[in-house]
């Protein structure tokens, strides 16, 4: 396998190596308490979990490429390449609007993947590569019409269970969802990224609520990756401008896509996930509140779900308050 962590990333590049892309989104007490061993207590439960998956499981893995996200995820590959023998490449996403900076670096990841793979990333092994994962991607956005249907007809939580598929390389499983038909209050997810473990929160959530439409690693994000030219720059140009993530600066565009899906799937309300120390998401609740003008759920986990009970509580309680507003 080669390991990747983020959505700027092109699963393309990776799979024309012969390897298998498989997205880091491990999420789990016990690997993120296993992870403290190596950072701090404080440190994002999603980097100590990855950290100690990649450790444990490291002849999985022929290399690993990530990019500058958080501080905290820069921070994970100088650990993995100090405590294993995986090649690690970074890949310098820039947080300003400069796509010459994204060019070159994809133009270096090309080079760096060409020489561990020993195989040349040319245009006819771009285009298969293209043509196979834009045909994955299209299944998917076919569901996810369902999932955003009024009423919805398939839920986020199977979903997500499908779409794991996509972000382990799995692109020949075979896609079954079961038709959901719910009327519950429509509300729009956001925040830190919802890993391999955490279906069982958006279970919870869709006891009482249905999700449309998410902003969050490890769900559906991958459904704006559209390559029209099946070439590098058609990669290129798809990656860089797929809705931007809360790291930008100026981050405007994030909250213009997301106002734009809030209406488009005619939501009732917000839920914010977030990890603890997730400080990129915590910093700008405030702010969402007041933009986008819908009631918001907060909801901060560490993965150990100890306290369901009480989150179930709260997601009844914003039901209620949802359902008195429509």
């Amino acid at each position: 396998m080669i390991g990747y962590t983020c959505s700027y990333i092109p699963v393309e590049l990776l799979a024309a190596t012969g390897l298998k892309p498989y997205r880091l989104l491990h999420g789990d007490i016990g690997l993120s308490k296993d992870g403290e061993r190596l950072l701090r207590i404080d440190a994002c439960p999603l980097v100590k979990s990855n950290i100690a998956y990649i450790v444990k499981n490291q002849d999985k893995f022929t290399a690993l490429v990530g990019s500058t996200g958080c501080d905290m995820a820069r921070r994970m590959f100088d650990i993995v390449d100090e405590l294993t023998d995986i090649p690690v490449y970074v890949l310098n996403n820039p947080r300003t609007d400069n796509p010459k900076i994204f060019n070159d670096e994809i133009d270096w990841l090309v080079k760096e993947l060409e020489h561990l793979s020993n195989r040349k990333l040319n245009d006819d092994l771009l285009r298969l590569e293209i043509e196979r994962w834009e045909n994955v991607r299209e299944q998917y956005r076919t569901l996810n019409k369902k999932r955003a249907a009024n009423p919805s007809l398939i839920s986020t939580s199977d979903f997500h269970k499908a779409a794991i598929n996509y972000y382990k390389g799995d692109v020949d499983a075979q896609i079954n969802i079961t038709e959901n038909h719910s009327v519950n209050p429509r509300v729009y997810l956001i925040g830190s990224a919802i890993t391999y473990g955490a279906n069982q929160i958006l279970e919870l959530l869709e006891q009482e609520l249905r999700i449309v439409g998410d902003f969050n690693c490890g769900i559906s994000r991958f459904l704006n990756i559209e390559i029209k030219d099946k070439n590098l720059n058609g990669i290129k140009h798809a990656y860089y401008n797929q809705p931007p993530c809360i790291f930008k600066r100026p981050n405007h565009k994030f909250y213009e896509w997301t106002s734009s899906q809030l209406k488009k799937y005619a939501c009732d309300g917000i839920v914010a996930w977030t990890l603890d120390y997730c400080d990129s998401y915590e910093f700008e609740l405030k702010r969402m509140e007041s933009r986008f003008g819908f009631p918001i759920l907060r909801i901060r986990s560490d993965f150990s779900f100890q306290n369901l009970s009480q989150i179930k509580t709260r997601i009844s309680a914003f039901r209620e308050m949802l359902c008195s507003k429509i």
